[in-house]
């Protein structure tokens, strides 16, 4: 069924339009400058509030999405002017060569947004992930590539170029959405500059949403679903592809040649982004992935995550000689992993994280000394255990590790001591897969230089000793999440204080800390506190001094 709508013209009054062309010069000043104080989620707010409630008041038939805020001549005129100072910016930017962000960073990832559906909530790993793999951020600085992305990202967020999430409780704003002005703005910058095209009857008109994204010489290949499905058969034919990209599409029937002619291929974004866990994706055949090897030397980024019935990865993959991301993460049915994972030198990012089938880590996993991120080390039982936590002391650029030990794990305690000498480590979270586990006592094991702690499920009745302010003096971010015997904080350090800012406290069902004021004694420097569904006499808590963290 096709909706015919009137144009933006005839459908804005007289007050509209004029607030309308208010609007796209703020948008342009700060697309153009990007280091002005401008934020643009508070000057658009007002506007886009107030355009929608003069349609709700409109008849029926009449309801519908906010439209492109296309104001005739001045809408081809900001248009104009943006794409004669973003055209020179289209082209791979080597950011190992700068000290800092630039202007043509941020306006390269900012376009990268636009092919996002309206109203979507995008995850700051993934669109971080996406950069890095395109080749809009790369390391640079004496920082990482994830580094300079994190910090385009803020610079986004700074300008009000995206939004955080309203429905996000965290300080640390890790999902993001963009005002739909924005996202009208950069489909008709991003077209008209190249990025990608949309064809349509009305040249000035971008599209509502992208079904009808097309080919184009920017090498961005989209998958979007609708009711007649993507064109693979088209795609595959293409051979200057360089990025494909899973927008919508939940049921992918990939050919088993899909991938043969795409040889310069960087991206390959199968998996789910989207920030919500319900989001399915599933492919009917994984032999698609048969043909990733040899012949995608480029490939830096391949995403599965959250796919069904990919059991396996092929042995090829491992001749992906310029993979730096594998994101894996829930693929349910993933059961292991190539055997000669050690061939993949350049990788920087391993997740497997809520692949609850895989039983061991390969090795080889020890050697991927280029490794900044490892999600989801399974720690089995030492028949299972190639790899163990032992081997990861090797890993010197190592910042991120997350560990989950399976059931039947056997004197995995012994294990942790290592981590101590993992001098990188910034970030490390610990799962327990068995809730009814037995934990020995240990010393102190974890890194003193660490800043982030996350234990889930942890098996025992009282916080351990090796959980303590003295060891943990860097340490800014506490979560505690699951842990059905949890039940008190060890009342040997009643008296001790925590240099932590953001704690969280999660599915707690015996564990008692008191009120907001009992928390502050212990934790005086917190700026961010939840607690939730602890036992119902403390009642449930959700409390921060400042969401700048």
């Amino acid at each position: 069924m096709v909706i015919m709508e009137k144009s933006p013209n005839e459908s804005m009054s007289g007050d509209t339009k004029d607030n309308t062309k208010g609007q796209l010069k703020v948008i342009k000043q700060a697309i153009d400058c990007l280091d002005t104080d401008v934020n643009l989620s508070d000057k658009l707010e007002g506007f886009v509030q107030d355009y929608k409630a003069k349609l709700k008041s409109k008849p029926r038939q009449n309801l519908r999405q906010v439209p492109p805020p296309i104001i005739s001549g001045e809408w081809k005129l900001v248009r104009k002017d943006i794409i004669e100072k973003l055209q020179p910016s289209f082209c791979n930017i080597n950011s190992s060569q700068l000290s800092d962000i630039n202007r043509s960073q941020l306006r390269l990832c900012l376009l990268s947004l636009a092919i996002f559906p309206e109203n979507s909530i995008i995850k700051k790993r993934s669109l971080i992930y996406w950069w890095i793999g395109g080749g809009l951020v790369s390391q640079g600085g004496g920082k990482t590539a994830e580094q300079v992305g994190e910090g385009v990202y803020n610079e986004l967020l700074k300008q009000g170029l995206i939004e955080p999430d309203e429905n996000d409780r965290s300080p640390l704003m890790n999902r993001c959405k963009m005002n739909p002005l924005i996202r009208y703005m950069l489909i008709s910058v991003a077209e008209e500059a190249g990025f990608f095209y949309f064809p349509s009857k009305d040249n000035n008109t971008p599209p509502e949403d992208l079904r009808n994204c097309s080919l184009s010489s920017s090498h961005l290949r989209l998958i979007v679903g609708g009711e007649d499905g993507p064109d693979y058969e088209k795609l595959a034919k293409d051979e200057e592809v360089s990025t494909v990209f899973n927008v919508n599409e939940q049921y992918l029937k990939l050919p088993h040649h899909w991938l043969s002619n795409m040889r310069k291929l960087k991206v390959l974004q199968l998996g789910r982004w989207q920030h919500s866990p319900m989001h399915h994706i599933e492919v009917d055949d994984q032999k698609f992935l048969d043909e990733l090897g040899v012949h995608h030397k480029h490939l830096k980024f391949l995403s599965l995550r959250g796919i069904s019935r990919i059991t396996s990865l092929p042995d090829s993959i491992v001749q992906l000689v310029n993979l730096e991301i594998l994101d894996l993460r829930a693929c349910h049915n993933l059961e292991k992993l190539p055997e000669d994972i050690a061939s993949l030198k350049k990788l920087t990012h391993l997740d497997v994280s809520e692949c609850y089938l895989i039983e061991r880590m390969p090795k080889g996993t020890e050697e991927l000394s280029s490794l900044q991120v490892l999600k989801g080390f399974v720690v089995g039982t030492t028949r299972k255990n190639p790899c163990t936590i032992r081997n990861l002391q090797n890993l010197s650029q190592l910042r991120r590790l997350s560990i989950y030990i399976g059931r039947g794990a056997a004197r995995w305690e012994e294990q942790f001591e290592s981590l101590t000498e993992v001098k990188s480590l910034r970030s490390l979270t610990i799962s327990w897969g068995v809730a009814s586990q037995e934990m020995r006592e240990i010393n102190s094991f974890l890194p003193r230089q660490l800043e982030k702690l996350e234990l889930i499920g942890i098996p025992v009745e009282s916080i351990p000793k090796w959980l303590n302010p003295q060891e943990l003096k860097n340490l800014k971010k506490l979560y505690i999440i699951g842990g059905k015997n949890l039940a008190r904080w060890d009342h040997q350090q009643q008296n001790e204080q925590w240099s932590v800012e953001i704690l969280r406290l999660k599915h707690l069902k015996e564990f008692r800390i008191g009120n907001k004021e009992d928390v502050l004694k212990k934790f005086p420097r917190l700026r961010f506190f939840e607690k939730i569904n602890c036992p119902t006499a403390d009642n449930d808590i959700l409390w921060y001094k400042s969401r700048a963290v």
